[in-house]
């Protein structure tokens, strides 16, 4: 039997399942029951080849809402947007210039940059001729008054070409920031707002796999295709790339500098900005077309008081570069299987009494890959106000490697949704384990970031990594085989060998969660936590503006 032939016949097997589910939830008329079928049948088609990679503005992507607005309309939820289950998100595309040429000059050599593997970069407003200007190394590109840390003091960047490492100084210093927790000050789209304020013409960040928390591929992937921004986005940086450090390593070398002695001098406090003896000329011809995609919204009426709002986003990276045979990017994982969880969720809540609940909102958002533009449109634009907002529950990359000892919940620590989930977790007799990589900012990664910074406590919930009848350490190691050879790759592909039992937990765990916000009837942030309820003052609040980020 060929393959194509059965990857149809297990996916028609598992659209069956999902209609046997849905009768078979339907019999529990208090608490929904969950089957594993149900999420594995989701999961297989959201991350089938017929969609080809859900991506951003693409014809997978409008299946996938066109298949999400089905199940919604199918469970008898209440349309979330002006009488339609679509919210649209207006977009502009930056297409990427396979012409693009970036060359660097150390003293009278001049040194080509190959586009993709040493370097990349978009073209947001450059003008036709390009851009050409010694680079301004401004440490970790950091305005943070509130931390008593500025990377632009008394330095004018307007029209310059800057250099940044990401994440923040001083990591292994508590002392500073949050020490290895990050913060948003060091997230690199943060880096991008505040040099497009400071009225920089460019940034080139530097990666290494350390500071990224991914390998080269990821930046190479998504900025050689196309990028998006909100359509009434103004505050853009001109041109944003990365650069490989290897390849940055070698020019400094060219100019007498080391990039170890870089990163020194970025550590200090009191650091001051300084311009490198390397010019870097870009051409790069700025193409644009306009999107419209759709974050998939709807209701659940209930008759307790507040509103809940539970998020996955439906897109992924499309079609792209070719991996060993393959250029379809599935997101079976990215974002999948969260996605799966969303939808079964609201298949099962439908049929409670809505006297037991609150309402719900069920959001799956649209271009989160591209920096969580459906999620911040969707919270400049909810469906139901977000001062009567209890709380969201975001769902990212959820684990299909069966049940777990324990659960996380990311962001958890800044309001008191940690408590919350801590009662769940006592009850069920589970662990709640920390963030895994708090250096990583994973709060500031996927789309409770952007309902927090609207002022609604929120989180990203998963299963953890002690996994039930495997050995210590296998659930970590399973992650970040994941991490390496499948994330923003051709090979986030659903595999034979899930268990989908890790989903019907992380559900069940999500019911109970919500009764207890419910019950709670309120959710504050914590008073360090840097984020405030819509309305009520905070002037440790980081900046909204240019802060969405990109995994």
């Amino acid at each position: 039997m060929g393959r194509a032939r059965q990857r149809r016949l297990r996916l028609s097997a598992a659209l069956g399942a999902t209609l046997w589910v849905a009768v078979a939830i339907a019999q529990e008329p208090t608490r929904p029951r969950f089957e594993p079928a149900a999420f594995e049948a989701h999961t297989r088609f959201l991350a089938s080849d017929l969609l080809e990679g859900r991506g951003i503005g693409t014809r997978g992507g409008e299946l996938a809402v066109a298949y999400i607005e089905a199940v919604f309309r199918a469970a008898g939820l209440t349309p979330g947007w002006a009488g339609s289950f679509r919210q649209p998100v207006a977009m502009t595309a930056y297409r990427g210039d396979p012409a693009a040429r970036i060359v660097a000059e150390v003293g009278h050599v001049r040194v080509p940059l190959e586009v993709g593997k040493e370097i990349v970069g978009v073209n947001y407003s450059l003008p036709d001729a390009g851009l050409s200007s010694n680079l301004v190394f401004v440490g970790y590109g950091i305005h943070a008054p509130e931390q008593g840390w500025d990377d632009y003091a008394g330095t004018d960047v307007r029209g310059r070409l800057l250099l940044a490492f990401v994440n923040e100084p001083g990591r292994d210093d508590p002392t500073r920031f949050r020490g290895r927790a990050l913060t948003i000050h060091g997230r690199w789209t943060e880096k991008l707002a505040v040099a497009a304020r400071a009225g920089a013409a460019g940034v080139v960040l530097i990666h290494t796999d350390e500071d990224a928390g991914y390998g080269w591929h990821v930046p190479a992937t998504s900025m050689t295709g196309e990028r998006f921004l909100l359509a009434d986005e103004r505050l853009v940086v001109p041109f944003a790339g990365w650069i490989a450090s290897p390849a940055l390593a070698t020019l400094l070398n060219a100019a007498g500098l080391r990039l170890e002695d870089l990163r020194a001098a970025a550590e200090q406090p009191g650091f001051a900005t300084r311009p490198l003896p390397i010019r870097l000329t870009v051409q790069a011809v700025r193409s644009t077309r306009p999107v419209v995609g759709h974050n998939v919204v709807g209701v659940l009426p209930g008759g307790r008081r507040g509103v809940i709002v539970l998020t996955a986003h439906h897109d992924h990276l499309g079609i792209g570069p070719e991996v060993r045979g393959d250029r379809i990017y599935n997101g079976a994982v990215d974002n999948g299987t969260a996605l799966a969880v969303l939808l079964t969720l609201a298949q099962g809540l439908a049929t409670t009494p809505a006297a037991t609940r609150p309402t719900l909102v069920f959001a799956a958002v649209d271009a989160e890959e591209a920096g969580l533009l459906g999620s911040t449109h969707y919270a400049r634009h909810p469906a139901l106000p977000l001062d009567e907002t209890l709380a969201a529950i975001n769902f990212e990359m959820a684990s299909p490697w069966g049940r777990t000892h324990d659960v996380m919940a990311i962001g958890g620590e800044l309001s008191e949704l940690g408590v919350l989930v801590n009662r769940v977790a006592a009850r069920r007799e589970l662990r709640v384990t920390p963030d895994p990589a708090p250096e990583q900012g994973f709060f500031f990664r996927s789309d409770q970031l952007s309902l927090a910074q609207a002022g609604v406590p929120s989180i990203w919930l998963d299963l953890g990594t002690e996994h039930e009848g495997r050995p210590a350490g296998w659930g970590e190691a399973r992650r970040a085989r994941y991490r390496v050879e499948g994330y923003h790759q051709p090979a986030d592909e659903v595999s034979d060998d899930w268990d989908w039992r890790g989903l019907q937990q992380l559900a069940e765990i999500t019911v109970d969660l919500l009764d207890e916000i419910s019950t709670a009837g309120h959710v504050a942030w914590l008073p360090d936590s840097g984020y405030a309820r819509p309305g009520v003052p905070n002037t440790q609040a980081p900046t909204p503006a240019g802060s969405r980020s990109l995994r």
